[in-house]
């Protein structure tokens, strides 16, 4: 069984949600519910830390792909930062990195948020 573990912690002006194991099929409905928490707060702006994270499945990106064109149209966004460079590989071959706000590093991601 794979396993994820998630925390958020306010930063700037930014919320930083933490992912730390396996983001797939099994686990990807803690992420969405992390989101839509924070979306009921009236949160906007989020950076996924995913540099702890192992893996990702389709349904993991579908959570992300399904979260930011709302925040965007509610004025926010969503950086990811910190992905492996397997996991990037993923996100580089399905078009994704034209589409979303990649950034290396989590002070990178919460610099688009700053201001």
């Amino acid at each position: 069984m794979t396993f994820l573990d998630i925390s958020s912690e306010a930063r700037g002006g930014a919320w930083v949600i933490h992912l730390r194991g396996f983001l797939d099929v099994h686990t990807h409905e803690l992420l969405r519910e992390t989101i839509r928490e924070h979306l009921a707060q009236g949160r906007s702006k989020f950076v996924l830390d995913m540099a702890q994270l192992t893996y990702i499945g389709s349904s993991g990106i579908e959570v992300i792909l399904s979260t930011v064109q709302p925040l965007r149209d509610k004025g926010g966004d969503m950086a990811l930062t910190g992905m492996s460079p397997k996991i990037y590989k993923v996100f580089d071959l399905l078009g994704l990195t034209a589409l979303l706000t990649i950034r290396p590093t989590l002070d990178e991601g919460l610099a688009l948020f700053e201001g």
